[in-house]
């Protein structure tokens, strides 16, 4: 039973040494930057880091993206959007996840699904800071009103009256920082619909 036991821990312990070495010969593959061979002719092309991101290696990790979900139509009851219905009443005014992390120099989609506009503010801004009585109105609708507060904003979204019900943001977060991120629209922030973006280094 002993001699088993060894020979299997042995086994392991060799898988183990070969799925390592196997990832290091690929990430030094990938992210040598002096290494660039290009064999055109036998259809196989390597590109070193510089080329493919001027002197930056690649960044493939789970930080250098991250996606919210900027409201979501809801299925209780059945909702049916066929041929281009979008009620606001079938709509779920949330962010989620509440807090995204990424990396300083990345990014954010906000997937947004109905009518929300957004917006965010610069890092340490607090929802109760939020000047709700400077607003501003669709472009194409009277109401509802949109936040139109500029003190530390460092992004405002397109006006969501112009916009289809369902589209996509991609934001870029330059440095580190605690960022406040809220719906424009102003019954949807008054509902609490926001939440963060931290950014780390």
């Amino acid at each position: 039973m002993s001699m088993k036991r060894l020979r299997l821990a042995a086994l392991c312990a060799m898988a183990l040494i070969a799925v390592v070495w196997a990832a290091y010969l690929v990430r030094a593959s990938v992210y040598n930057p002096d290494k660039t061979t290009d064999n055109t002719a036998q259809g196989n092309v390597h590109h070193s880091s510089k080329a493919i991101t001027g002197n930056a290696s690649p960044d493939f990790g789970i930080l250098a993206n991250a996606t919210v979900s900027f409201g979501s139509w809801m299925t209780t009851p059945a909702l049916d959007r066929f041929p281009n219905v979008s009620p606001r009443t079938a709509n779920h005014h949330e962010l989620i996840p509440q807090l995204a992390l990424i990396k300083a120099g990345r990014t954010v989609n906000f997937i947004i699904a109905g009518f929300h506009h957004v917006l965010v503010y610069d890092d340490g801004t607090k929802p109760d800071e939020i000047n709700t009585g400077i607003t501003v109105a669709p472009t194409n609708q009277p109401t509802p009103l949109l936040i139109a507060d500029s003190n530390r904003r460092i992004y405002r979204g397109l006006d969501p009256s112009t916009q289809p019900q369902d589209r996509v943001e991609v934001v870029q977060f330059a440095n580190p920082g605690t960022y406040l991120v809220i719906c424009g629209v102003l019954p949807h922030f008054q509902e609490g619909m926001y939440g963060f973006v931290k950014v780390i280094r």
